[in-house]
């Protein structure tokens, strides 16, 4: 696999059925145009339940035209990502809108099922939506089952704490990720996590995971200088978990970025220094778009989103100085 630099791009088709466009060197292009055109070799696309439900993706904060990142609008995206030549990840949240540290809500299809009947739906679930990826020629390379699960998901059956429910989580992780590699084998399975500046937390979470036995190819970590410290602190994170998973018999599990915004350079530059091969890449969140997380790659002028050269030299580097 080479070296990963990716970006999630979940917001475009929305931006795109608004009418509005991207440029780069003040000409239109395809965004993936412009982000293979600096290196970007990987996308990652988040997929919600049923986000058109009440609760769901469609209607929370602003109402929505469509139910994005469903499974068919994520197919379709899907799709484009395939067709420019990038490799995908997908982003299962297992719930109607976003799941994070502070929401892993369940898809209100599921709210009234038993604990056994829950893990079955994570199963059918995961397994039919790749089912269908598949037979749309977009089957992805990458496959997170769950984002930014450090409390868990599907609570509260699947809570790590208040309550501890480890057991229930491992094995709704377990279906998730058994299905995965039943579609296909070759597809890299990823757990994510928010403590990319966080060794404390990230050593406990992944013993509890490894303890038992959860079976799993990549450990993602969210690492935004606002809220995880600086790089020096991921690196030092990532590079004892390193010796943590040695130290445990799980040499091969390897380490990915999955959302990042600030410290471009430094974000790859820890990935691309971790031994052995074991840092895959990263993931940059979003750059269509700014907030709290930080800036994105683009600036708006009404309806445009103009790539900024500074921020993409620094891509057209790395590519440069990595062999890319």
């Amino acid at each position: 696999m080479p070296f990963i630099l990716g970006a999630d791009i979940s917001f475009v088709q929305e931006e795109e059925d608004k009418g509005n466009v991207f440029a780069d060197g003040g000409q239109q292009k395809d965004i993936l145009q412009i982000l293979t055109d600096h290196g970007f070799n990987y996308a990652r696309l988040r997929l919600f339940h049923t986000p058109g439900n009440p609760n769901g993706y469609q209607y929370e904060f602003v109402t929505r035209a469509e139910p994005y990142c469903d499974t068919a609008h994520t197919i379709e995206m899907a799709q484009r990502v395939k067709a420019a030549g990038m490799g995908l990840m997908l982003d299962f949240h297992y719930s109607d809108t976003w799941a994070d540290p502070d929401d892993q809500h369940k898809p209100a299809a599921w709210e009234n099922l038993n604990f056994p009947a829950l893990v079955t739906a994570v199963y059918d679930y995961t397994r039919d939506t790749l089912l269908a990826f598949q037979a749309a020629g977009a089957l992805p390379d990458m496959v997170q089952v769950g984002n930014e699960i450090t409390p868990g998901m599907l609570h509260p059956d699947g809570h790590t704490y208040d309550p501890e429910n480890w057991d229930q989580l491992a094995e709704l992780l377990t279906a998730g990720l058994s299905a995965v590699k039943e579609v296909d084998p070759a597809i890299q399975t990823v757990l994510h996590i928010d403590r990319g500046g966080d060794n404390e937390t990230s050593r406990w979470w992944l013993g509890e995971v490894l303890e038992r036995a959860v079976q799993f190819d990549v450990l993602g970590q969210s690492a935004y200088s606002a809220f995880h410290g600086e790089p020096s602190v991921w690196a030092a994170n990532f590079n004892d978990l390193i010796a943590f998973t040695d130290q445990l018999g799980y040499p091969n599990i390897k380490f990915v970025i999955a959302e990042y915004n600030g410290e471009k350079r430094a974000a790859n530059d820890i990935m691309r220094e971790l031994p052995n091969g074991r840092g895959l890449g990263t993931f940059f969140w979003e750059p269509t778009a700014s907030g709290e997380w930080g800036d994105g790659l683009f600036t708006w002028s009404g309806s445009t989103a103009n790539a900024n050269p500074s921020d993409f030299a620094i891509y057209d580097q790395i590519v440069q100085d990595y062999g890319l």
